[in-house]
């Protein structure tokens, strides 16, 4: 699987947003932010951050000419084929 390399900052802010954390409020407070990941998700930071690093490759959008929609998700790229979708 391919990941990529992502600055710890950019996951915490995600990760806030997520959960409904005010990154500049809590003052960037990792505890905070571990805290309410195990709350809302029941996952550390660590696992949130390796997630996020193998889904962000997948990211795709792209124009159905057929139809002339554009649609955002994850796709397999390699093997042509969207794995979820929806209208961008």
């Amino acid at each position: 699987m391919k990941t990529i390399k992502l600055h710890p900052f950019e996951i915490e802010e995600l990760a806030c947003v997520i959960t409904g954390l005010d990154y500049d409020e809590i003052d960037a407070d990792n505890e905070k932010i571990e805290q309410a990941l195990m709350d809302e998700f029941e996952i550390s930071f660590d696992s949130f951050f390796e997630i996020i690093s193998r889904l962000l490759p997948l990211i795709q959008v792209a124009n159905s000419g057929l139809t002339n929609t554009t649609f955002k998700g994850f796709a397999d790229i390699e093997n042509f084929r969207w794995l979820t979708k929806t209208e961008a």
